[in-house]
């Protein structure tokens, strides 16, 4: 049985109520005392004692507000150590303004934010067929390798019986007990049909459905999260929510602090927003997600069928639906508000399929329910990177990176070198030459011991050498061209995720296969076959 962390956020409101308290019944004891100072009652030699504690914390608090100065210097001797040494698998490093730990082997990573001390909850929504099931296994394998603190949960929705007992023995045979305690499978029931409203009906099905009805499902009955027995208080809405999805790679950890500008890209228009903020930490009112393209084109759908007539989403004008509101995954939010935002997010989905019955029904029901429940989103471009070179993503990291090394780092990226987007969403086709990579022309049976590994790009894609893409199995073709630009942020991707997607490969066979299994780089992801 897993444990929860003890350490919870305090209210220091409370804390005061408690102190007043005792004080007023301390003066009201009957016992002759009223009128006198509280301290008479303190033997004079613990007087004394009490004032060298004093001076001495009162010290030690000025010691630590003079050293954040210094916290910042050793940020920077710590990078260029990194640099100077190439470290390959280089851990991130905190915030600069974050009293955190560096993880290494020794001190294992935890189940909460090293900056804020919350509990994480990474979690991912799937369904039970074999596309996400591999998907599901990278997950795993890239929340690992870059230590990702929390618990990492799959959500698994509409599992027949004979899958459910099969996922359940894959997850503790090949992830929990292999990779971390701390990595979880909560099923649901099948949430995907599309119903008709009057009649209960169902005419159809959207797998999107479970991403909303999946993360309250969650919230409501894991055992890590759940209500106190009245079934009105959560049991720890402080916790942190941090809702991706399957096709996610982690590139390094996600967290709920944003006070680190030189890890953090805001679009200008948001700038003011960002710097304006009380706090970078997400908390309660206070949710931060990636920045979506979806525009304000929420506010075009039927608002009175979807959230009501009287519904806040209404009052929403266009400049705060654009500046708050296009909102993608990873959202980040506490598990209260993320609660509040699964019910209503839940009742709005099929409405707003109703109304447009097509990919992103979903996102566009979270902006209307965000809008609705009033809680405008710290938009960060910097979360993710996907389709190569649009505006809104963490591109400029990726920009910087010196053309040289693009394929080599991206491999193994190290943080600490070169500031990297937290994930890369890979829902688009990459390609340079002859290298390619999609999650569709993935084989779903790659996480066996028999399937080969992928054959990896050239070290130097990337490099300025490559100017052209040449059509996947038609080695004859003319390659279309391409700028030495778009081919770093292809070659970015291609190898990121080609190199990934082999360590995952390579750790299910060293862990799973007698004799280690296929290790030959043989499978030719532009050709679509194994080339040995």
């Amino acid at each position: 049985m897993l444990r929860r962390a003890t350490s919870r956020r305090s209210s220091s409101k409370d804390h005061v109520d408690q102190t007043k308290s005792k004080r007023s019944s301390y003066g009201r004891n009957g016992n002759g005392a009223r009128g006198r100072s509280w301290w008479s009652f303190i033997p004079k030699p613990l007087v004394g004692t009490l004032l060298i504690f004093s001076c001495g914390a009162i010290l030690i608090l000025i010691s630590r507000l003079t050293s954040r100065g210094k916290r910042a210097d050793n940020y920077e001797n710590v990078r260029k150590i990194a640099v100077k040494n190439i470290l390959p698998e280089a851990l991130p490093l905190p915030s600069p303004g974050a009293a955190a730990k560096i993880h290494t082997p020794l001190h294992p990573v935890g189940i909460t934010s090293p900056a804020t001390n919350a509990t994480l909850h990474i979690i991912f929504s799937t369904d039970c067929g074999s596309f996400q099931h591999w998907q599901t296994y990278l997950f795993f394998h890239a929340a690992l390798k870059v230590q990702q603190p929390g618990y990492v949960t799959r959500i698994a929705s509409g599992c027949t019986d004979k899958e459910l007992s099969e996922e359940k023995e894959w997850h503790e045979t090949h992830i929990r007990s292999k990779m971390s305690d701390r990595f979880r499978v909560h099923f649901t029931p099948h949430f995907s049909g599309v119903k008709d409203e009057e009649s209960g009906e169902v005419k159809g099905d959207y797998k999107f459905f479970n991403k909303p009805f999946g993360l309250k499902h969650f919230l409501e009955y894991n055992d890590l999260m759940g209500f106190d027995e009245s079934g009105k208080e959560m049991k720890h809405p402080d916790d942190i929510i941090i809702l991706t999805d399957p096709d996610f790679l982690l590139l390094r950890p996600l967290t709920d602090d944003f006070s680190n500008e030189r890890e953090t890209i805001v679009g200008n228009r948001r700038k003011s927003m960002y710097q304006n903020k009380e706090t970078h930490f997400v908390t309660h009112g206070n949710p931060y997600a990636q920045t979506y393209g979806l525009g304000t084109q929420w506010r075009k759908f039927d608002l009175d069928a979807i959230a009501g007539p009287d519904s806040p989403a209404k009052a929403v004008d266009q400049a705060e639906a654009g500046m708050a509101y296009p909102a993608g995954p990873p959202y980040i939010g506490t598990a209260k508000d993320m609660y509040k935002i699964a019910v209503t997010w839940s009742d709005f989905a099929p409405r707003v399929h109703k109304q447009y019955p097509h990919l992103l029904a979903e996102m566009f029901a979270y902006c209307i329910a965000a809008a609705h429940l009033r809680l405008p989103h710290m938009l960060i471009d910097s979360l993710m990177v996907s389709s190569v070179g649009t505006g809104g993503e963490g591109w400029k990291f990726v920009k910087d990176i010196p053309a040289g090394e693009m394929c080599s780092f991206s491999a193994s990226p190290n943080h600490i070198v070169h500031p990297v987007p937290s994930v890369i969403h890979y829902c688009q086709r990459y390609a340079v030459d002859k290298y390619f990579f999609a999650k569709r022309k993935v084989p779903h049976e790659i996480f066996t011991c028999e399937h080969p590994l992928l054959v990896e790009p050239p070290i130097d894609l990337g490099s300025g050498k490559y100017l052209s893409v040449i059509p996947n199995g038609k080695p004859n073709a003319k390659g279309k061209e391409i700028t030495a630009e778009k081919e770093k942020m292809e070659a970015f991707m291609v190898c990121a995720l080609t190199k990934a997607t082999n360590a995952a490969m390579v750790s299910f066979k060293t862990n799973h296969c007698e004799g280690g299994g296929n290790m030959k780089q043989t499978y030719d992801m532009w050709a679509g076959k194994n080339v040995a």
